[in-house]
């Protein structure tokens, strides 16, 4: 973030950082001063970059002074702390052009050093009443030590900002990729369904048999991977959006339910769903929701026990209530608060070797939340674990 020449993103972080303004008020009440700032000084030029004013000097974040004319210009040329009391009868400063141009009467600045070395500015106070502010090396002390603070801060946002960019970089390779690998996955998939059928109808081989299915069910698993990607793409750079209409949110979970007892068979659904009950939101996400969580619950409820519960009921104040448990292997209760995180996966499930891409409960989060819903899990009595989602009637009302 920090480079030659100041960055708008450093004048952006610096004057709206609260760590930031609260070292700058630390130094105006040890000093007296009413003026405290970070400025970025350079060979040719003096910016502002984060400022306290109390007393009404005019300085902004942004604001730019010709540094020939500034006290901070001597601390970049000896890289050392300058310390004024009454400038104008100052031995040394009293004719320094700082003082007949900007009537800076008191003043203290140390070097602002980044830790790899590299010399960022000032940390300074001022003011331009003529008073003795008896300025003193505690104050030059404090004034190093929070410093120290204020390039730690910068060099964390620095971080920070790399970080978020190798991640948004992944971000679009991935989208990229999963966008390209969709059509001809599509395609594949077809394919694949047709040279199934025609082996039925020719009566092949119980082992060529097989390994159609098996390819089917490769090309679906590859397929839907894509479109979770392609989700998480969208989440990540923000064009996640939602198409809502009316929807009827019980007839939307009874179809899916009954898609998944196909899917299956050794399960057991019990279910408590109203005849009706409508909503606004987006008939596509909401049963990828539902359908995520139903999946969830049967590929954690290994063994025969493989039961599966799902509750909808309305909520005072045009709310709905849905839960989806099972009553499978569970969770720690140390891992509920990470089910949601992307690519998170359980310890259990791992030693249980069940897969998983660890995006599902992701991106049904983000989808509860762009329909102003809440989701939370929990662990029920009896074993297993529980979804609890929360959702408007409209969430735009």
């Amino acid at each position: 973030m920090i480079e030659t020449d100041l960055m708008s993103d450093d004048i952006a972080f610096l004057s709206h950082t609260e760590a930031i303004q609260h070292i700058l008020r630390v130094l105006a009440y040890t000093t007296g001063l009413r003026i405290s700032l970070v400025a970025r000084v350079t060979e040719e030029s003096w910016t502002c970059c984060a400022v306290l004013d109390e007393a009404n000097f005019g300085l902004k974040p942004g604001d730019q002074l010709e540094v020939e004319t500034t006290f901070c210009n001597v601390v970049r040329t000896t890289r050392a702390p300058v310390m004024i009391n009454q400038a104008k009868l100052h031995p040394l400063f009293g004719t320094h052009i700082a003082v007949s141009m900007y009537n800076v009467e008191n003043y203290i600045a140390v070097p602002l050093t980044l830790r790899d070395g590299r010399y960022f500015g000032v940390l300074c106070a001022l003011d331009v009443v003529p008073f003795d502010a008896n300025l003193n090396e505690n104050n030059v002390t404090i004034f190093n030590l929070l410093s120290q603070l204020v390039a730690y801060e910068m060099e964390a946002e620095a971080e920070r900002h790399t970080k978020q960019a190798e991640i948004n970089t992944l971000n679009d390779i991935i989208t990229i990729a999963a966008h390209d690998l969709r059509q001809p996955l599509t395609a594949l998939q077809l394919r694949a369904h047709l040279a199934t059928r025609h082996a039925r109808r020719e009566n092949v081989s119980p082992e060529l048999a097989t390994m159609l299915d098996n390819l089917v069910n490769d090309v679906r698993k590859a397929s839907h991977l894509t479109d979770v990607l392609l989700d998480v793409g969208r989440i990540e750079s923000g064009n996640f959006v939602l198409e809502p209409s009316e929807v009827d949110l019980a007839r939307l979970i009874s179809t899916t339910v009954a898609e998944q007892k196909a899917a299956a068979p050794d399960a057991t659904f019990k279910t408590e769903i109203p005849a009706e009950l409508t909503i606004r939101g987006d008939e596509t996400r909401l049963g990828q929701v539902v359908r995520n969580l139903l999946d969830n619950a049967v590929k954690y409820s290994p063994g025969t026990k493989k039961i599966v519960e799902v509750k909808l009921s309305s909520l005072p104040g045009d709310m709905v209530f849905l839960q989806v448990r099972d009553y499978g292997m569970g969770v720690e209760e140390a891992d509920l608060k990470n089910l949601f995180q992307r690519q998170f996966r359980t310890a259990k499930a791992q030693a249980a070797g069940i897969k998983g891409s660890g995006f599902g409960l992701y991106i049904t989060q983000k989808i509860v939340e762009a329909h102003r819903g809440q989701i939370w899990a929990d662990l029920p009595s009896g074993g297993g674990l529980r979804f609890n989602i929360i959702l408007p009637v409209d969430p735009d009302a």
